[in-house]
């Protein structure tokens, strides 16, 4: 397992490697055909990225050959540009169109009745309505993207790499009476340099930079969104987050931090998440089960009486997307195994006093993980005074 930074776009082999993976997955499932709409898992396959309106592009893949690639003519070009591997395109025309030239009319005559054909659980039901044979939900591009290649290891690192200038600059620039707009635009254009200076042709409808910090009147609730114009607030906890897509390839990290002064109240409950966050770490090894590990680190939580201000699991995994399989939760049954990579982020959350939560992006290796992003995360040097 290579662990190195790797900005180049896939070759043949590498995404070819990845259909094969699927083309087993449907032989086991006895599959003729199975079909993608999901922009990430078309890009996945194709190094193609897409967004998402009323003239589709639809994936379709045989046992064998290459796969055909449904789209419209007026976006023909862009496919052939960005795609690193062998397609059969099937052009229609436009969406609407006259009739015998949109969508379904050439994408109808693909299967047969007597065909056994694969689709994702988020395919649209106006795609799947006019898809011929016996229809079989099963998310097997998912399934193949949760171990990653030596290749995609590398594109994380160097993701890892981008959004640790992000959080340096983050950290940098997080001061009482500062609004959030300064820091935003300062560490978004920390990343964007990076990346537009290191990866050749980057392609910005695959990437994505982005961060925000919620100062403590409001860091009890992690999910709301932040207005541009918030002012950081003195004390603390202010929990921060720096997430990027980079060419295609989603990291993040997260730290608790504190403005002019710790209140006396946060060093307890900073200290219970780091314990949390440890035991995580320790547990993090290929065999663990994944809602095993959620469930003993939760136990951190509520042997300090926090059970109640638990309201997330442990992490989640990385890969195309910065949210996606597999699950350091309750219910995931799976085990954690080498080439995985995922965040551990055990946080608590109290109303009026804030939120704890670091978040690191982290490798499972053959013999343990390897944290990927780097920055300061003990409390004293997560104190910044103007």
């Amino acid at each position: 397992m290579k662990i190195e930074p790797v900005t180049a776009k896939p070759d043949k082999e590498e995404l070819n490697g990845r259909l094969e993976k699927i083309r087993t997955l449907m032989d086991k499932e006895k599959l003729d055909y199975y079909v993608s709409f999901s922009p990430t898992n078309v890009y996945y396959l194709t190094n193609f990225a897409n967004l998402v309106h009323e003239r589709p592009f639809i994936l379709v893949i045989g046992k064998k050959g290459p796969m055909k690639m449904v789209c419209p003519l007026l976006e023909s070009t862009h496919v052939q540009n960005r795609a690193r591997c062998d397609l059969e395109y099937v052009i229609y025309y436009e969406f609407p169109a006259p009739e015998g030239q949109n969508w379904y009319d050439v994408y109808r005559p693909l299967f047969k009745d007597s065909d056994r054909v694969g689709h994702e659980t988020a395919m649209p039901a106006g795609i799947l309505k006019e898809t011929r044979g016996t229809k079989v939900m099963t998310n097997i591009i998912e399934e193949v993207r949760v171990i990653k290649t030596d290749y995609e290891i590398g594109r994380h690192v160097h993701a890892c790499q981008v959004v640790d200038e992000g959080m340096k600059k983050l950290l940098e620039t997080t001061r009482a009476g500062v609004p959030l707009i300064t820091i935003y635009s300062g560490l978004v254009q920390a990343m964007m340099a990076k990346a537009l200076f290191e990866v050749a042709d980057l392609n910005l409808i695959a990437s994505k930079f982005q961060g925000a910090v919620w100062p403590p009147s409001i860091s009890h609730d992690p999910h709301i969104i932040p207005t541009p114009f918030m002012i950081m607030e003195e004390g603390g906890p202010s929990c921060s987050i720096v997430g990027a897509i980079v060419d295609g390839y989603g990291v993040e990290i997260e730290r608790t931090l504190f403005l002019e002064y710790i209140p006396e109240h946060a060093r307890k409950l900073f200290d219970t998440m780091m314990k949390a966050r440890e035991r995580a770490y320790n547990l993090a090894q290929p065999g663990m089960v994944l809602e095993e590990i959620d469930r003993q680190v939760r136990q951190v939580f509520i042997d300090a009486g926090y059970e109640k201000n638990i309201i997330h699991r442990t992490g989640h995994g990385f890969g195309i997307t910065g949210h996606e399989d597999p699950f350091l939760a309750l219910g995931d049954k799976r085990k954690l195994a080498p080439g995985m990579i995922i965040s551990i982020e055990p946080g608590i959350y109290f109303k009026g006093k804030g939120g704890y939560r670091h978040s690191d992006t982290v490798l499972i290796t053959e013999n343990g993980n390897l944290k990927l992003t780097h920055a300061p995360d003990q409390m004293e040097e997560l104190l910044f005074r103007k």
